[in-house]
């Protein structure tokens, strides 16, 4: 199974003002990307390739042919502007992103699509999601407003809804970690199937569109909102079979 994962990567910089002077310097590279990415790496039978953010804007496949030579794409923690970078100087013209990641679905590849400061909504409406054909792929609505995250420091108890989808094989009896945040939505869609919530809403939900399928994980993957999620037991298992569904084995 070949597995292409965009996102979840920061570069963390400090300002300093000095008199009527400012400077930034680049203080280091916040990955969290790792654990999910070492749980793929670790997989015998997936071959995994990441693009972090300045990567996706210029090695981002550019048609759906080149995109299909991926079974399912992980997007989490991610801009919509990653994937419509007009300022660079071969984007225009150019190839429109979003749509090929829609068609790569319709198509019948795979997308699992997960939250952060900087998808749904997001940061002070940075992710931008909300009306993109990407977003119209997803078993849930985008909330069309400024900002759509819950911070949950204290920690947020997940509901498991349906035990019965080959997703939650990993969670068995048990239930999902407890989060440290999620991304609100406005509720399912009509043909999506609910498999987990968090505070009543949703947090993990699958459909199919067009020829492929989809799943949307609400919270992070990665080291802040999945501060107990990864380090489950069953969390490489966990994800594995996500993106297993979603290349539909």
């Amino acid at each position: 199974m070949d597995v292409l994962y965009i996102g979840d990567y920061k570069l963390q910089s400090n300002e300093y003002l000095v008199g009527a002077d400012s400077f930034k310097t680049f203080y280091k590279k916040i990955r969290d990307y790792e654990p999910l990415l070492e749980a793929f790496q670790e997989a015998p039978d997936v071959s995994v390739d990441y693009l972090d953010g300045p990567d996706t804007m210029t090695d981002f496949p550019r048609s759906v042919e080149e995109l299909a030579e991926y079974d399912t794409l992980i997007i989490s923690d991610l801009s919509r502007g990653t994937l419509e970078p007009h300022f660079h100087p071969d984007s225009i013209p150019g190839p429109n992103l979003l749509r090929i990641v829609r068609d790569f679905v319709e198509a019948g590849g795979g997308l699992v699509y997960c939250g952060g400061w900087m998808t749904f909504q997001g940061d002070q409406g940075g992710g931008d999601w909300h009306g993109t054909p990407v977003a119209d792929t997803l078993p849930v609505d985008i909330r069309p407003i400024y900002d759509d995250r819950v911070e949950r420091p204290e920690g947020a108890e997940a509901t498991v809804t349906d035990r019965d989808h080959p997703v939650m094989d990993a969670v068995g009896d048990g239930s999902l970690p407890v989060v440290y945040g999620y991304n609100q939505v406005a509720g399912l869609r009509d043909d999506a199937t609910e498999l987990a919530t968090v505070d009543g809403h949703p947090l993990l939900a699958v459909t199919e569109h067009g020829q492929g399928r989809v799943l949307a994980y609400t919270s992070d993957p990665g080291i802040q909102w999945g501060l107990d999620l990864v380090d489950w037991a069953a969390y490489d298992e966990f994800w594995l079979d996500a993106v297993a569904w979603a290349a539909g084995e």
